[in-house]
């Protein structure tokens, strides 16, 4: 019986940890200058995007980047200029096919109990549901100071195909500030 007891606790605990493992964030990635002291800019310009650092972008999906990028240094009293800015911040997307990760699972199993020693055998398989592939957009924003990259960060977000352009545009904003609340840096 305290076998028993025992097994159904540690079967409970273990899926318990799996569900929370499976619900963090990963954080964004970053890496900057650590020479440039971040406390001495006050304003930013927004650099041209060219062609060849970029995926190919709409102009709808470029528009609400730059109002995320907006949004979130202005949280960050940056004030935007259009010349002379202390930082020129850029911004790209990445985009990646990837393959749809639904599926469904069977599994058989048995057990025998004697006295002080058990058996098992277990069949699983699985069986995709469908082969319809996701968009992971990846959203990079560099800041320069006078020609030098000084700080970079990146994240993405995984879109279906058919994602609505509300959820896009909260899956944008959501990749910016989680990208931009490493700016400045804390050293």
């Amino acid at each position: 019986m305290r076998q028993l007891t025992f097994f159904k606790t540690t079967l409970a605990a273990s899926f318990s940890l799996l569900l929370l493992l499976g619900c963090t964030n990963t954080p964004s990635t970053v890496d900057y200058d650590t020479e440039t002291n971040f406390g001495q800019f006050s304003s930013y310009q927004l650099a041209d995007t060219t062609a060849d650092t970029s995926a190919p972008s709409d102009e709808i999906t470029s528009e609400r980047i730059k109002e995320a990028v907006i949004a979130q240094l202005t949280q960050k009293s940056l004030s935007l200029v259009e010349q002379d800015g202390d930082l020129q911040v850029n911004y790209f997307t990445t985009l990646e096919q990837r393959e749809k990760k639904s599926s469904f699972s069977i599994g058989i199993g048995g057990s025998n109990h004697s006295s002080n020693s058990s058996t098992g055998v277990g069949v699983g398989t699985t069986i995709p549901l469908d082969s319809k592939f996701n968009t992971y957009i990846q959203i990079t924003i560099d800041m320069n100071h006078q020609g030098k990259l000084i700080w970079r960060g990146f994240d993405g977000f995984e879109a279906e195909q058919d994602i609505s352009p509300e959820d896009k545009q909260k899956g944008i904003n959501e990749v910016v500030a989680k990208v931009l609340a490493n700016y400045p840096p804390k050293k």
